[in-house]
């Protein structure tokens, strides 16, 4: 008896200590330990998805978790990744500590595959011998396949599968919703940016993604030619596309863009319809283009077409706040928090 103790033991811990291998996006063979403990993700999009897998793995934040674009995260966030150090990252004109990314240990760096990132990230990581896992989230239609594949690097697999089973429901009714708008009625919306509104998104850009999700007719059209994005317009251009909706990223400029009697001139200021993006615990649309945005692309719709969007926007921010950050919302808190 005492042998075959000893022996189930040894095959137990040769087993929590075997290794695994995953392909990344790009088809690398990636080499990981069995026990996941120690993750770090390269920027906050994929940060803010290993948290809601299971925050008990990570080992820091890429900036300040509460921040002008990130809000309200004492309420929604757990205690220990409020407290997490900032280790910094790739993203934006971001750069990481690589010292202190060393001095905590990760197992795994988690790498945001995007064109316009992928070389410095690669140069570093490479300079720190830390083994990576890159996945592509810059088309949201991916969050489901990812979420899967990250579950089962962080064996929480039915978690992971829960979170991406909604993503999959939500964006599958978005698709289908939109495809029953006809493309000469999708509603003109302008994304506006900065405290005076005139920087803003192209209609082909990551940036934007979430209003195109949602059926907006973007009016600034171009291509994305930097990860930074925020491309500068004069108000004569606005003025020129007149578009039907505004999404503003900005409180200062939504404060005044009611009074001020330029914008007045604008359709969508006349007919109330210019709406504040929420960013509670995570900005919904962007800054960082995070999962928020499956709920945010609701969102838009909602507001690009009310008297056609099917479903009732508050029942979605509830089951998807109750699922991802495991919160009950208060009829308060949707007004509150959202506007809702």
């Amino acid at each position: 008896m005492r042998y075959l103790l000893a022996l189930l033991a040894l095959i137990s811990f040769l087993s929590a200590n075997a290794d695994r291998t995953f392909s990344d996006i790009s088809g690398k063979p990636v080499v990981l330990p069995e026990n996941m403990t120690r993750v770090y993700g390269s920027a906050p999009p994929i940060t803010f998805m290993l948290y809601v897998i299971d925050d008990r793995s990570l080992i820091g934040v890429n900036f300040p978790q509460t921040n002008q674009d990130n809000q309200n995260g004492d309420r929604f966030l757990s205690e220990r990744f409020m407290k997490l150090p900032i280790l910094g990252g790739w993203h934006g004109n971001n750069i990481p500590n690589l010292e202190a990314i060393v001095a905590a240990h990760p197992q795994v760096i988690i790498t945001w595959d995007t064109p316009l990132l992928n070389e410095k990230t690669a140069k570093d990581i490479e300079r720190i011998s830390i083994p990576s896992l890159k996945v592509n989230i810059d088309d949201s239609t991916r969050y489901p396949e990812v979420f899967r594949m990250l579950g089962k690097v962080l064996q929480k697999e039915e978690r992971a599968n829960a979170l991406a089973d909604m993503a999959q429901t939500y964006l599958e009714e978005l698709q289908h919703f939109v495809r029953s708008v006809p493309p000469a009625e999708r509603t003109k919306v302008y994304y506006a940016e900065g405290d005076l509104g005139l920087q803003t998104e192209c209609d082909v850009s990551f940036h934007s993604e979430p209003l195109a999700l949602a059926g907006g007719n973007l009016v600034h059209k171009c291509v994305q030619n930097s990860v930074i994005g925020m491309q500068e317009v004069s108000f004569e251009q606005v003025l020129i596309y007149d578009p039907e909706v505004i999404i503003v990223q900005s409180p200062v400029f939504f404060k005044t863009v009611f009074t001020d009697t330029k914008w007045q001139m604008l359709k969508a200021v006349q007919n109330k319809r210019v709406y504040l993006v929420p960013k509670t615990p995570f900005n919904w649309t962007d800054r960082p283009p995070s999962f928020m945005r499956i709920i945010g692309a609701h969102w838009i719709a909602s507001k690009l077409y009310p008297t056609r969007y099917p479903y009732s926007i508050q029942e979605k921010v509830r089951a998807f706040y109750r699922l991802f950050f495991q919160v009950e919302l208060r009829d308060e808190e949707l007004k509150t928090y959202f506007s809702l």
